[in-house]
């Protein structure tokens, strides 16, 4: 089973800047209940490193992903959506704060809105963000969302099998 992992909380010097945002705990915590981690960062793949960053603004009442003059909403989107799909097998998210991609809450400027980065939107499985992975009751309600998902799912599959034979 795989979990996606934001690039930047494993180490990976990708954020717009050039840094990371290094969690060495999280790695442990993965692979002692048998998860693969798989390193993902959108912007750092579409964008490079360093990069302008990316902030969210308010257009009469759509939020849009701006970086420096671009619009990059849509492209965003399409690479998050991309990254969900070609890991089949993923049940679950771990990203960073405040990231216009990988955040879970994320702040629009000058609004007090909050809104979900690309990689939480529309994803069928569990996310979370990094921060409320410190704790142990934060590590256990996201394992338990985890277990919730994957057995719906296999319940699911099952039930989809049964009724083509």
């Amino acid at each position: 089973m795989k979990l996606l992992v934001s690039a930047c909380i494993l180490g990976q010097e990708v954020r717009w800047n050039g840094r990371a945002k290094k969690d060495v705990d999280i790695r442990e915590w993965a692979y002692k209940l048998g998860f693969e981690i798989v390193s993902v960062c959108p912007e750092h793949i579409m964008f490079g490193t360093p990069r302008r960053p990316i902030r969210l603004e308010d257009y009469d009442g759509e939020v849009r992903a701006i970086m420096g003059r671009e619009d990059v909403t849509d492209k965003l989107a399409q690479k998050a959506k991309t990254l969900r799909c070609i890991h089949k097998d993923v049940v679950g998210f771990i990203g960073v704060a405040k990231s216009p991609t990988c955040g879970h809450s994320v702040g629009v400027r000058k609004t007090g809105k909050l809104v979900k980065g690309a990689m939480h939107e529309g994803a069928p499985f569990p996310t979370t963000e990094i921060n409320s992975m410190r704790t142990a009751r934060g590590r256990m309600e996201f394992l338990d969302r985890i277990v919730r998902y994957i057995t719906f799912n296999s319940g699911a599959i099952n039930n989809k099998s049964n009724t083509t034979k």
